[in-house]
């Protein structure tokens, strides 16, 4: 009896041990992963963050490009879908805005069939690339005449796409959407765990400067007279 007790005494503080590990682990996770925007709060105003979890948190926000502010969003999602490369953190930039447009235009780069966060597959017209595109983009839209929109915003979707680690543009009558990696899960975590693992990432307040500086020449250019 009493080595009964104590094989149970032992497994129940095995228990609380690894109950407080997990916890501490769950609090040292949210924490790390908090800090993803905190350099880039000077870009913005009005600017709000809220975290479920252990997830990346969300960032809402009031952007000024050139005489227009737009509502935005960023937020990162890890994509584990993917099976034969090892799993990338995505950033999604939404900007919302009134657009000249009368449909959707989506260009994929490198596509593999599991980008939730693009809305090819459901798009009727697939357009040939222009030749100083990225050549293994998907070009697709509800716009029959989606080459005549797209000569108008041509620079900066070529300077976008230029960027190896940019994934999506998605471009609607209310607003954009703009999908970049910006990190790779560790190999060693990755192989050992199965579990996707980035770090300490802190995103570049210039990078993304740099990236909204061409969203928004694609918005001012598209917006609508009216709005």
């Amino acid at each position: 009896m009493p080595q009964q007790l104590q094989a149970a005494t032992l497994v129940g503080v095995a228990l609380l041990v690894l109950i407080w590990m997990l916890r501490r682990h769950h609090r040292d996770l949210r924490q790390e992963r908090r800090v993803l925007f905190d350099d880039c709060l000077p870009l913005f105003t009005d600017g709000s963050l809220t975290q479920q979890g252990t997830r990346y948190p969300e960032l809402r926000a009031r952007w000024s490009c050139g005489t227009h502010t737009y509502a935005v969003s960023l937020r990162a999602i890890t994509d584990t879908l993917q099976t034969r490369r090892l799993p990338p953190l995505w950033l999604i930039v939404d900007v919302r805005a009134t657009l000249d447009l009368q449909g959707t235009l989506d260009v994929l780069v490198r596509p593999t069939g599991v980008e939730v966060f693009s809305p090819s597959r459901d798009l009727p017209h697939r357009h040939e690339l222009p030749g100083h595109w990225p050549q293994t983009s998907l070009l697709k839209s509800s716009l029959p005449d989606a080459p005549s929109v797209l000569a108008r915003i041509d620079q900066p979707v070529r300077t976008l796409l230029a960027d190896p680690y940019s994934k999506c543009l998605t471009i609607r009558p209310d607003g954009l959407r703009y999908v970049l990696q910006i990190a790779q899960s560790s190999q060693a975590h990755y192989m050992v765990l199965r579990n996707a693992y980035f770090g300490n990432q802190r995103l570049d307040p210039q990078r993304l400067h740099s990236k909204l500086a061409l969203l928004g020449d694609i918005l001012n250019t598209l917006k609508a007279a009216n709005d």
